[in-house]
């Protein structure tokens, strides 16, 4: 079974929880944290009672992977339907622990960036489809990744972004695909070029390190973004003009391993 969390806390996934039930989840025996659980296929549905990022308690779920259904939040009101893995690359100023990364899938990624993309072109035209960075918790031991409609409560409550997440995570939970599996280091917070790559070419992304994380970036950081991907990762991908003033260390860090080093701009 695969576990979808959302959150009593959380606007946009408690409308997406709505919709599953909707949409052919039914009630099961069991309940947790004094809520129903609910079924459907594969999937089972789980409604918790804190934020997300802060719930290391989801870890008792006997699930093969974590699928957190929520918000996502952005000062600047960018529209966004995203994707990305967890974890932190420093300190754990929200959830999870210190200089851990928690195992993903770069194919389940891939395959949820595509089908967002499609949904947009679809219902959802000025919104951005993007992969964050890896960043917050909570801690857990089970594959996970966060899949968000995003931007201010307006887009919380979009009901076409949250059909788009729903269905993504109902149609296109699969752990295979094709692409060069990729760790991304640079750039920003949304991981732009390696969301262009994913789209568009045979990459597939897990763990990704934006430059304002680059200074922590060690050879025990790089080990650990290879050993929680679900697949063998190939190649190393540099963003190499947002690497900033860590070009020279990044590099000399990327071509210690035994992987391929790619330089795109």
């Amino acid at each position: 079974m695969k576990a979808i969390i959302c959150s009593k806390k959380d606007e946009a996934g408690t409308n997406m929880h709505k919709y599953f039930l909707k949409h052919g989840f039914r009630e099961s025996e069991k309940e947790f944290q004094g809520n129903k659980v609910y079924r459907k296929n594969e999937f089972e549905l789980y409604l918790i009672n804190k934020e997300q990022i802060y719930a290391d308690e989801v870890n008792s779920i006997p699930a093969e992977a974590f699928i957190f259904a929520s918000k996502h939040s952005s000062k600047a009101e960018k529209k966004s339907l995203t994707v990305h893995p967890i974890g932190n690359w420093s300190k754990a100023d929200f959830g999870g622990k210190d200089s851990e990364l928690i195992k993903t899938s770069s194919h389940l990624m891939k395959n949820y960036l595509i089908s967002l993309n499609k949904w947009k072109e679809k219902l959802l035209l000025d919104f951005e489809v993007t992969f964050e960075s890896t960043h917050h918790g909570p801690a857990l031991t089970k594959p996970t990744v966060f899949i968000e409609t995003g931007g201010t409560e307006k887009e919380w409550n979009d009901l076409n972004a949250v059909k788009a997440v729903c269905e993504t995570i109902v149609n296109e939970t699969k752990f295979e695909g094709k692409g060069t599996i990729s760790i991304g280091l640079g750039g920003t917070h949304y991981a732009s070029l390696f969301s262009k790559m994913a789209l568009n070419e045979e990459f597939s992304f897990s763990h990704m390190c934006p430059k304002h994380y680059l200074e922590f970036l060690n050879e025990e950081m790089i080990e650990k973004a290879i050993a929680n991907t679900m697949e063998k990762v190939e190649a190393i991908v540099l963003d190499w003009k947002g690497l900033g003033q860590w070009k020279e260390k990044v590099l000399e860090l990327s071509e210690s391993t035994e992987l391929e080093v790619i330089k795109r701009k």
